[in-house]
């Protein structure tokens, strides 16, 4: 069908893109197209070289770097005490069996079989693999494996069972968050359930503190995504060409 769309702009004048990938390419596609970008990282140091990297080329992009919001993902696993906390973990990993964790590990890889190489011999060699797919993440699967002359079932267990640096009590909890937002490492976080009840308990238990701390809102700003992002309408790309049509 040729010709406008015949129906009004949305509010928001347009829905909010997410982009996720960490490779060369997909930082520049973030950079250029994205409102917001899903990230993770396992060190704080990590997550602030990407934030500013990715800022960075928005910049290069002719674009205003506040264009562009970083997400982290995090799992917080949270307890009453560092000990419950970190017995929530272990109960969560006891669970993974070797075949589950071969499977999951696979996923990455363009679902290859990796339960036809040896266990407990170094990790094979893959080729490209997971280059279509997580490049980031299986690069760096690739070469941490490489470099601590890791097994296959120990990378498997590690990709299955991935330890948060977000493991403790509320209130070290908020710390960590707090810490990463001041450090210029996030504008937001993409939170996940890493234990039952994890998503609960952070907004029950450290969603508090964070308020109270002036760090996170007490009422939603507005009544679009964008909008509670901080994120302007995009300007309408068809307006300035209307806007001469109707001086003609």
């Amino acid at each position: 069908m040729k010709g406008p769309l015949n129906i009004a702009r949305s509010k928001q004048g347009g829905p909010v893109i997410f982009q996720a990938g960490a490779s060369d390419v997909g930082k520049n596609y973030a950079s250029k197209e994205a409102d917001a970008v899903f990230t993770g990282h396992e060190t704080l140091e990590d997550a602030v070289q990407f934030y500013q990297d990715v800022k960075s080329r928005a910049v290069s992009f002719g674009r205003d770097p506040d264009e562009i919001l970083i997400f982290p993902g995090i799992g917080p696993i949270i307890g009453n005490t560092e000990e419950e906390a970190e017995r929530k973990y272990q109960e969560v990993a006891e669970l993974v069996t070797t075949q589950n964790a071969l499977n999951y590990l696979g996923r990455f890889f363009e679902h290859h079989d990796f339960s036809q190489y040896p266990l407990d011999e170094p990790f094979p060699d893959v080729g490209d693999l997971g280059r279509n797919s997580f490049q980031s993440g299986t690069d760096k699967i690739k070469r941490d494996a490489k470099e601590k002359g890791l097994t296959l079932r120990q990378v498997a267990v590690q990709a299955a069972t991935p330890r948060s640096s977000f493991i403790g009590t509320p209130v070290q909890i908020a710390n960590r968050v707090q810490e990463w937002f001041e450090a210029g490492a996030a504008d937001g976080f993409m939170l996940a359930a890493a234990v039952p009840n994890g998503l609960e308990d952070f907004i029950d238990h450290v969603v508090p503190i964070l308020q109270e701390r002036g760090i996170f809102r007490t009422e939603y700003e507005s009544d679009t995504l964008r909008g509670n992002l901080g994120l302007n309408v995009p300007v309408n790309r068809y307006a300035k060409d209307t806007a001469n049509v109707g001086n003609n």
